[in-house]
């Protein structure tokens, strides 16, 4: 048995596969607004600034500028975190 331990994993990474499981099983892809803070602090991490806009959408700044309704903010965010542990680049 290991004594070492692992740090805590908190954050959007802690509740990426929540999340995906979620959607997968309910066919539903509806965000609490914690998540979507959450992803959103998680993309700032990796460089991609999000910010709010009037009508509840967000703007992407970058090279993947866009406007995204919350879920997408989500799934941008499921899709670096999902590069970052297969070693790929996020599309």
């Amino acid at each position: 048995m290991s004594t070492a331990s692992t740090p805590p994993v908190e954050g959007f990474e802690a509740i990426a596969d929540t999340i995906m499981y979620r959607w997968r099983a309910e066919r539903d892809v509806w965000v609490s607004p914690s998540e979507v803070e959450q992803a959103r602090a998680y993309l700032e991490r990796v460089g991609v600034i999000t910010s709010p806009l009037p009508d509840g959408r967000f703007a992407v700044a970058g090279s993947a500028a866009a406007t995204l309704e919350a879920t997408r903010v989500v799934l941008l965010g499921l899709r670096h975190l999902h590069a970052t542990r297969t070693g790929k680049r996020p599309a």
